[in-house]
């Protein structure tokens, strides 16, 4: 498959690709495409639960909401769905080449309310007051409680936040950790602290609901940050 037909399928061109402006048609380079289609791959599973976790941000139009370690933009539109024109979304991304997927993505949508950010969360020149967070397989920001903390500082007291991703199955389902490893284990970082993935974000939202999913291989929680 070449790259412009498998950017259209990812991207939702739906063959209008002719009708576009030539900058818009500007591809990202094939290590940017190979790796998103990687990471895409990787996440197939989790597609149907993105808008469940995004409805539980429960976002108002005109709100600002950080998308971390938003990847190749895979949850903008529900996001932006969201929010409408008038919100503001900040997507952090640490990877160069999913980050030039995004910025396509988002510049193929004609989306002016969409700042993407190249930088890790804590480094990155957010502003303050954002009303929610995602933290969509954000496991390397949600297992490190320092950079967790300082995120959380960017946002409004009883700021809405959500997360969620892959954890690793106990009980009769343990057997399936050996699956999940396998699957997601190049994006997931230390696995050992993925047997509940939520436990440094509960410290700072103590109403957090969580709930888990695919035989308990994935978790949805959401909660409001202490004031």
């Amino acid at each position: 498959m070449g790259l412009a037909t498998r950017l259209g399928i990812g991207l939702g061109l739906d063959g209008r690709a002719a009708l576009m402006p030539a900058d818009l048609m500007a591809l990202p380079s094939s290590a940017a495409l190979d790796l998103a289609a990687d990471y895409e791959r990787r996440t197939f599973l989790y597609d149907g639960w993105r808008d469940q976790l995004v409805e539980r941000l429960a976002l108002r139009r005109g709100d600002t909401v950080l998308d971390v370690s938003c990847g190749p933009g895979l949850n903008l539109p529900a996001l932006r769905e969201r929010v409408g024109p008038s919100g503001l979304i900040i997507g952090i991304e640490e990877s160069p080449e999913l980050l030039e997927v995004a910025r396509h993505r988002v510049r193929l949508r004609g989306w002016r309310n969409v700042r993407l950010l190249p930088a890790a969360p804590t480094s990155a020149e957010l502003p303050t007051g954002a009303d929610a967070a995602l933290l969509s397989a954000a496991d390397d920001v949600l297992q490190s409680p320092t950079r967790l903390a300082q995120l959380l500082t960017r946002l409004i007291p009883g700021a809405r936040v959500a997360a969620g991703g892959w954890k690793l199955p106990s009980g009769l389902m343990w057997p399936l950790r050996f699956y999940v490893k396998a699957l997601y284990g190049p994006m997931m970082g230390a696995t050992e602290r993925l047997d509940e993935p939520w436990r440094a974000l509960s410290r700072h939202v103590p109403d957090l609901v969580v709930g888990e999913l695919g035989f308990g291989t994935g978790y949805l929680a959401h909660g409001t940050v202490r004031t």
